[in-house]
């Protein structure tokens, strides 16, 4: 299979996927605030109400487990980030990729009043050997203009039955109209990979051989 990154050249994909990434965490840089925030001024309600001599558990509990809650949040789309930033390895794992991406897309969906679902079936993707640089650049690509145009998206898998490939499939919500418009550059180098992305009403199918 050739490879993109050989045949359109590697600065392309790289600068597709800088603009990717800064774009992504660039959404995703609020909500990492609003949990840095919310983690220091939970500790410090608990820190406050504990050093009372005789304050109940119940009086900290509830500040302990948002900070809890927040710093869990905060330590996943700081994994999320620094895999993102690292050089992709292959063959590469789509399970895990998705579940990155949505560490930092989620809590942005969530922010606006949205969603992004990770469905079950995602688990039963497997791995691609596909060249490794784009097939992170397709998945955060879609998963970035989804996001972007859709209020509620839900991803899923297609085709894990199938030895040909297997397929990511990004749904919108039902008040969702019209096709999500996919970087024509993006789908170009994607296809040079063996990598078909397809722009639907309502739908992103990124396809991906075995």
């Amino acid at each position: 299979m050739q490879r993109a990154a050989e045949s359109l050249g590697s600065s392309v994909v790289d600068s597709l996927w800088l603009d990717t990434l800064q774009r992504i965490v660039g959404r995703a840089s609020h909500e990492v605030k609003g949990a840095l925030n919310g983690v220091s001024v939970n500790l410090e309600v608990v820190r406050s109400r504990a050093a009372k001599a005789g304050a109940p558990a119940t009086a900290v509990s509830t500040f302990a487990n948002s900070a809890v809650d927040q710093l869990e949040g905060l330590i996943a789309m700081t994994d999320a980030v620094l895999s993102l930033a690292r050089e992709v390895r292959e063959p590469v794992e789509l399970p895990m990729l998705v579940s990155r991406v949505g560490a930092l897309l989620g809590p942005a969906a969530r922010a606006d009043g949205g969603e992004l679902a990770l469905d079950g079936s995602l688990q039963d993707l497997g791995v691609t050997p596909a060249n490794g640089a784009v097939v992170r650049l397709a998945v955060a690509g879609a998963l970035l203009a989804a996001t972007t145009r859709w209020r509620v998206v839900r991803v899923s898998a297609a085709g894990v039955g199938s030895s040909s490939g297997v397929t990511v499939r990004v749904d919108g919500s039902d008040e969702a109209s019209g096709v999500v418009p996919i970087d024509s550059e993006l789908v170009a180098v994607a296809a040079e990979a063996g990598i078909a992305i397809v722009a639907e009403s309502s739908a992103i199918l990124i396809s991906f051989p075995r």
